[in-house]
């Protein structure tokens, strides 16, 4: 088994460069962004908006095909049809997206009269659509390259991809003063330029033969997860569009500044440990007694996650003092703890629902979604009008709380998996009590502030051996490694010795 995440963690680590990649750039142009010479608040909060909308767009379009291909694709006893499922794949997805956003564009108008009450985001939707369309095509390329295993390809490409954006982004807003165009035209250019670079792999992985009876498959056990995906991005979305409708703009920008830096866990973090994982816990769900491996998955991760949470968390004020140009999003840090929670406990429901991708029962995933989707709207019309921005908040903590309890609930009654609950309590808990001590300290010295929030942090992973945290075999294959250390030849030695 720990050979198997030595090879899942050198994948893990490759595509975490492009993904750190990502968050750099979104980092580099957050002083651009609440920067009034650029975009006044109202357009940070429209920017917020338009994202969400790309983000329901992309997830409707999409029809899960993507999590259809994951499931097929190494499934024993399709392995001689892989470039057939593909093709299947890649041209149907292809043939309904073109007509669809065809027709989205002709009535971008009333879109936007819907969402802005004016027609004054007219041409930002038709660019998002557009960029939504590119996205999803590119994302089932993508999808791919993580089942093949081709971390560095995906990693250059997106990083390429990245830069390319970048460039268009700061070109547009600083010479050209385009505003929010610049950004969605930004976002555009790269997106194709990653349909274009990405172009020989579709070739070189098609055969062309459509395979109906396969298609009829995927697409009834994507279905569900189609409406999974769509009802997940208005969990993750409603509390922008609510925001906006109620208290403007500006504070759905704050609120979603803070989104944007806690989503840091789930772009850097999240997204390579699944990218990295994903082969390998699709080859295993063929094997005998591959349920604890599953469950060491579940808290090796999650002791990853929470690291980066407590990190996160602990030093978002700084960050934003660093990265904004205006002190009314300082406001955000508050946030910012809140909302890497939520994300959290969806990162754990997301490992916990192997069990039903394993049995192919994606009915009851997308059910529950849309039930806890439609459970978080009435949240946030209840909370928002008391908190604020903090109402929202914590709407998508419930949310994603009881979204966690109810998937443990049914995933395990259709395929059990031993997970270590009681160490997963115990690192939500434990972290939860250093970020609240951290919070409280945010009126100190800025120095001291640092150094005290410094050592918690480095501290954490040592309390965790006061609550027997880690198994003995753990302790010693580190004990062996650290003794090692000293010696290069040795550490080779030992490390083979281990894996």
């Amino acid at each position: 088994m720990l050979q198997d995440i030595k090879k899942a963690s050198k994948h893990s680590i490759i595509y975490s460069i492009g993904n750190i990649g990502i968050k750099i750039i979104g980092l580099i142009l957050i002083p651009y962004y609440t920067n009034a010479k650029f975009l006044s608040h109202d357009d940070f909060g429209a920017l917020a908006i338009l994202e969400a909308t790309m983000q329901l767009a992309s997830g409707f379009l999409g029809m899960a095909l993507s999590h259809g291909l994951k499931r097929w694709y190494w499934d024993k006893k399709h392995i001689k049809h892989q470039k057939d499922i593909f093709f299947t794949a890649f041209s149907f997805l292809l043939a309904i997206l073109i007509p669809v956003i065809l027709l989205l564009l002709t009535i971008s108008d009333k879109i936007s009269l819907l969402i802005f009450d004016n027609i004054d985001y007219v041409l930002l939707l038709k660019l998002t659509l557009i960029t939504a369309g590119f996205k999803v095509i590119n994302g089932l390329t993508f999808t791919l390259l993580k089942l093949k295993s081709k971390s560095v390809l995906f990693a250059l490409v997106q990083i390429s991809s990245l830069i390319i954006t970048l460039t268009v982004i700061i070109g547009g807003l600083i010479y050209k003063n385009l505003g929010l165009e610049a950004i969605w035209i930004g976002n555009l250019v790269g997106e194709i330029f990653i349909f274009i670079a990405l172009s020989f792999v579709v070739v070189k992985n098609i055969s062309f033969k459509f395979n109906t009876k396969i298609l009829v498959e995927m697409f009834n056990y994507g279905l569900p997860l189609m409406l999974t995906s769509v009802a997940g991005v208005i969990l993750l979305t409603t509390d922008r569009y609510m925001l906006n409708s109620t208290e403007g703009l500006v504070d759905t920008g704050i609120y979603s500044l803070g989104s944007r830096i806690a989503n840091t866990l789930q772009v850097i973090i999240s997204t390579s440990l699944v990218s990295g994982l994903t082969p390998l816990l699709m080859k295993k769900m063929n094997d005998t007694g591959n349920q604890r491996y599953y469950s060491k998955i579940m808290t090796y991760t999650s002791f990853i996650f929470v690291l980066g949470l407590i990190g996160l968390s602990l030093f978002s004020l700084e960050i934003l003092k660093v990265f904004t140009n205006a002190k009314i999003y300082w406001e955000s840090a508050g946030i910012v703890a809140i909302v890497s929670y939520a994300l959290l406990f969806g990162f754990i429901r997301n490992n916990a629902n192997i069990g039903l991708i394993v049995v192919k029962d994606t009915k009851s995933i997308g059910i529950l979604t849309l039930i806890i989707s439609i459970f978080n709207i009435g949240l946030n019309y209840f909370f928002i009008p008391l908190w604020n921005i903090y109402g929202a908040a914590f709407a998508t903590l419930i949310s994603q709380l009881l979204f966690l309890g109810f998937m443990i609930y049914i995933s395990q009654k259709k395929y059990f998996i031993p997970y270590e609950w009681k160490k997963i309590i115990i690192l939500i808990i434990l972290s939860a009590i250093v970020v609240f001590i951290g919070y409280k300290i945010s009126f100190l010295n800025v120095w001291l502030r640092i150094g005290i929030k410094s050592m918690l942090l480095i501290g954490f992973p040592f309390v965790l051996f006061l609550f027997n945290f880690y198994d003995k075999v753990e302790i010693e294959s580190v004990k062996d490694i650290v003794s090692a250390v000293f010696n290069s030849k040795k550490a080779k030695k030992k490390t083979e010795e281990i894996s």
